[in-house]
């Protein structure tokens, strides 16, 4: 059966801060935010629902998703008619933890990612508490727009924003909870210098894919985590759409156009021009050496 295409796609971040450890207080606070917005698409950041700082909770908050299911303890999100996503840890039938986002339509469970790269650098210890994810792929809205979703780390590592564009992606959404380091006075990346590299990363990834990039990143402290904000929506030539400061519970929205997909892909068909088969080669080359 076709789906019915819609020409407009419109999207909505919630900026949210966490309380950490407290999934029901987390989704009502998302909830609340997102009962405001009118959107086809609303994005909340990495462990939405949990806080960041999980450490050895993360095992024992972790849930299991299952498709049309809803999540345990967030019954709250029944209220948000969809598509909103979360980010929670994902209990694994053999019990380890995932990084995952949730994509929820009246609450139940439609999509789900695990979070492929753990950093361990810097403050970061998510491989002790985490495994990776093994897959990376799109699901269709209603509107038959194809939506890759990535989590924080994952868009620093380009191949996974490549095989969502190879898969079709038109839009790619990211959950982050990344902190923010180095301190600057004023500037288009804000107050943390850090930011700069996430502006210019999200910039060219949507650029090079002919993509949307929804990017949510947190708010707010948790301990001694100053957590970034910043949170972007950038059009699929590049260009800012709308961009957050660093303030809890910023909303931003934008539509997403048919249209602007097809002007940046004749433009520059960056996309039409891949060659999976000859890079699969060559991969397998290196990975052979």
């Amino acid at each position: 059966m076709s789906v019915p295409r819609s020409d407009t796609l419109r999207l909505a971040v919630l900026q949210t801060d966490a309380a950490l450890e407290d999934i029901a207080a987390n989704a009502a606070r998302i909830a609340v935010a997102a009962s405001g917005v009118g959107a086809d698409l609303i994005l909340t950041p990495e462990l939405s629902l949990t806080g960041y700082s999980l450490a050895d909770s993360a095992a024992a908050l972790a849930c299991e998703l299952h498709a049309g299911e809803a999540i345990a303890g967030a019954e709250a999100l029944s209220s948000v008619p969809g598509p909103v996503v979360v980010g929670l840890p994902e209990r694994s039938p053999l019990g380890h933890p995932y990084n995952a986002a949730a994509v929820l339509s009246s609450g139940a469970v439609r999509f789900v990612h695990r979070k492929r790269y753990l950093p361990t650098y810097g403050m970061f210890d998510e491989a002790r508490y985490f495994a990776p994810g093994e897959t990376v792929d799109v699901y269709r809205t209603d509107g038959g727009w194809r939506v890759g979703v990535l989590i924080c780390e994952d868009l620093w590592h380009p191949a996974l924003a490549y095989l969502l564009a190879l898969a079709g992606a038109d839009v790619i959404a990211v959950l982050a909870a990344a902190p923010g380091r180095g301190v600057w006075q004023g500037g288009a990346a804000g107050p943390f210098t850090s930011w700069d590299g996430w502006i210019r990363l999200a910039r060219a990834t949507a650029q090079v894919h002919g993509v949307y990039l929804v990017l949510a990143n947190r708010a707010g402290v948790e301990g001694p985590v100053t957590f970034a904000g910043g949170s972007l929506i950038v059009a699929p030539d590049g260009g800012l759409l709308a961009q957050a400061g660093t303030e809890p519970d910023a909303v931003l929205e934008a539509a997403a156009e048919r249209t602007e997909l097809d002007l940046a892909r004749g433009g520059a068909p960056h996309r039409r021009d891949e060659d999976a088969r000859w890079l699969r080669a060559r991969l397998a080359e290196l990975a052979d050496g």
